[in-house]
């Protein structure tokens, strides 16, 4: 079974080995800013053009399931483990120093999380890929 979620996009632009896809949002993607979002209902991403798509072509993307639930881990689990421990050890001194001790952690981990956020999409295990094409325009 492929555990990945699909969309189906339109190429935009091209630059070098790059292609910037538009498609509509699923409610998969939730409130993840991976994409660039264009209003509530379409998103654009960068992914790489490995099958030499060309602008107005229809591709069908991917993002692997173990990717997102990796996504998902690192930027929610890391900060709520953060929070609740900031609150354990505060709550030791009393509760006011447990909120703020727990918050500060909380907003520490995701400063953290965003000062490595260059260096983890450049690893590329959270991007899509491109899939087929659909629909070429010279069709």
């Amino acid at each position: 079974m492929d555990n990945s979620l699909k969309s189906i996009g339109t190429v935009t632009e091209l630059n070098g080995d790059k292609a910037k896809v538009v498609f509509k949002r699923s409610k998969a993607c939730g409130n993840c800013k991976s994409c660039i979002n264009f209003g509530t209902d379409e998103a654009i991403v960068e992914i790489n053009n490995s099958l030499d798509a060309k602008v107005g072509d229809r591709v069908e993307i991917a993002l692997h399931s173990s990717s997102m639930l990796k996504a998902s881990l690192i930027m929610y689990g890391i900060p709520i483990v953060a929070l609740l421990l900031g609150v354990y050890l505060g709550c030791k001194i009393n509760d006011i120093w447990g909120a703020v001790i727990g918050i500060t952690a909380a907003i520490l981990s995701l400063s953290v999380i965003r000062l490595f956020e260059s260096k983890l999409s450049r690893l590329g295990q959270f991007d899509p890929s491109m899939l087929s094409i659909i629909q070429s325009d010279n069709e």
